[in-house]
């Protein structure tokens, strides 16, 4: 859910000054557990390991039909970064509406809505800010994961497993933002986020093998939810 690069924050905006706004829990339907963390932890891996271990059922965190490969690539690569923002946005609003009606007890999701306000919180704190005003009237209508699992780890780790994704085409998106300012800068974000949203937990993936992180991460959500 990234968007094209563009010019740094102005300078004084720091992260700690920003609020999150008091966004919603689905009150129906399944419990969502999101899988966060920088581009190459292993999300995706995780989220298909997590739903044959726990039984559960897995989406996107954005509705597959905003998907389409030729659209996803033009508004991560080319749209500014306001359209790329509200479209990966509204396709999180949609997903977390089909879920209501779902009736799986458990779905884990690859990505969400934080993703979104990572990666242009990473790139200019201006935009996060902008994002943040924009969504805090209508924050108590928006539903969010009940549970996030933030997946951390070091630039060098997520560089050596985006060079392994199979994609050429994934590869090169993840590309975008695989440097290390930008990488440090998103995991402030989700330190933050911790900080300020409830049911955000966080596990080192650094020298842990699929197995060992599926471990884990069985470990953490079973003793949030």
């Amino acid at each position: 859910m990234p968007a094209r690069l563009h010019a740094g924050a102005p300078a004084g905006l720091a992260l700690k000054q920003l609020k999150l706004p008091s966004f919603c829990r689905n009150a129906s339907g399944p419990i969502v557990v999101a899988i966060e963390g920088p581009n190459g932890a292993g999300k995706t891996t995780l989220t298909r390991g997590l739903s044959r271990r726990l039984k559960a059922a897995r989406c996107l965190g954005t509705d597959e039909a905003w998907f389409a490969e030729q659209f996803k690539t033009r508004m991560i690569r080319d749209a500014d970064w306001f359209a790329s923002a509200m479209f990966f946005l509204s396709g999180c609003f949609e997903q977390m509406r089909l879920l209501q009606q779902k009736d799986n007890p458990l779905v884990i999701m690859d990505r969400c809505l934080w993703s979104t306000l990572a990666v242009h919180g990473a790139e200019d704190l201006s935009r996060l800010q902008a994002l943040l005003a924009m969504l805090r009237p209508i924050a108590s209508e928006i539903p969010v994961p009940h549970l996030t699992l933030v997946l951390e780890a070091s630039f060098a780790t997520c560089r050596s497993r985006i060079a392994k994704k199979k994609s050429a085409r994934a590869r090169a998106l993840d590309r975008l933002t695989a440097n290390p300012k930008f990488h440090a800068r998103e995991m402030d974000f989700y330190g933050w986020l911790g900080a300020q949203a409830p049911g955000v937990i966080f596990l080192c993936v650094d020298k842990a093998n699929e197995k060992e992180v599926a471990d884990k991460a069985v470990a953490l959500i079973k003793g949030g939810l």
